[in-house]
């Protein structure tokens, strides 16, 4: 059985060797597009595949987040070329397996024409207020209980076979335009395999994150019908001069996804232990890329040149 991964990644120098050495420890390849990233992301991804790593590259250079456009086409050309199912993945999210057999063997057992569904973990650093490298304190405490009932999407062959089937916004599910209800999946037992995620590694990481994030996707989506509403209450927060002291990173660590009226106070959630052994050698140093003010002018720049919401293929690097 063949297994791949494919992720649309930007401006994650801190933390994307650790996700292409560690997923690559059990994935046969992965497929990754980088989407304008001005932090040295791109660099650390050509050196990775210089060193011989199944590691396929693409860049996508328009300003507008069109993640579910790029990452089917990736997923279509990975399982064109012989893969039998597709991880679907953010460049902060890590495969906990069993073991890679026991693996095959709950993939093999997926019906026919179905794709299935990983438990996505929330994962919440020891130490949100030093600027530390990302390391394994980032990766050994998890909410006990997830509440926001979101799975991440294993893509099986059956995408081949529908051309108009595509992986949703947020790497949620495989579904088709118009469908009512999306397609029945087939669940994976969090004890065989599931995918930790931090999505808080640090305050600027945070920042970056949400201000040019939300404002791509504002560029991809039509008025009215962006995706990403929890970036869009920390953007407007940020906005207004809203300040990430150390307690609201936890805060937003704990409650991610979840809109504010859902939020529950840090005291009252639980968090279990539950470490993703990250057995990897880094060989290549994040260096300082540019600060915030800078990423948005340039992104700016880019939606300028471009135009709102206009798309361009990726480009093979």
């Amino acid at each position: 059985m063949r297994l791949f991964g494919v992720a649309m990644v930007r401006d994650e120098a801190d933390v994307v060797e650790t996700f292409v050495r560690h997923n690559l420890s059990i994935l046969d390849g992965l497929a990754v597009v980088d989407h304008g990233s001005l932090d040295g992301t791109a660099d650390i991804l050509a050196r990775l595949r210089g060193e011989g790593l199944p590691l396929v590259l693409t860049r996508a250079d328009e300003p507008g987040f069109f993640q579910s456009r790029h990452l089917t086409e990736l997923a279509r050309g990975v399982l064109g070329q012989g893969a039998d199912f597709v991880f679907v993945l953010d460049a902060d999210e890590f495969l906990k397996v069993a073991s890679r057999p026991v693996l095959e063997t709950a993939l093999a057992a997926v019906p026919a024409g179905m794709h299935a569904l990983v438990h996505w973990q929330t994962y919440v650093p020891d130490d949100l207020e030093s600027a530390q490298a990302f390391g394994p304190g980032h990766l050994w405490w998890r909410l006990e209980t997830e509440r926001h009932a979101m799975h991440k999407v294993v893509v099986s062959r059956a995408l081949l076979s529908d051309p108009s089937a595509c992986i949703t916004d947020g790497n949620h599910l495989v579904s088709r335009p118009g469908l009512a209800a999306p397609p029945r999946h087939a669940r994976l037992p969090a004890d065989i395999v599931a995918l930790a995620h931090c999505p808080i590694r640090s305050r600027d990481q945070l920042a970056a994150k949400v201000i040019t994030g939300y404002l791509a996707d504002l560029a991809a989506q039509a008025p009215g019908r962006e995706f990403a509403h929890h970036w869009g209450e920390l953007y407007r927060e940020l906005r207004t001069g809203g300040v990430l002291p150390a307690e609201t990173l936890r805060e937003i660590a704990c409650n991610y996804t979840l809109p504010r009226a859902k939020w529950r106070p840090v005291s009252e959630i639980e968090l279990v232990e539950d470490p993703v052994p990250l057995r990897v050698e880094l060989r290549y140093g994040a260096s300082r890329g540019p600060d915030l003010l800078r990423r948005v002018m340039s992104f700016t720049e880019a939606l300028i040149a471009r135009g709102r919401a206009r798309p361009a293929s990726i480009t093979i690097l």
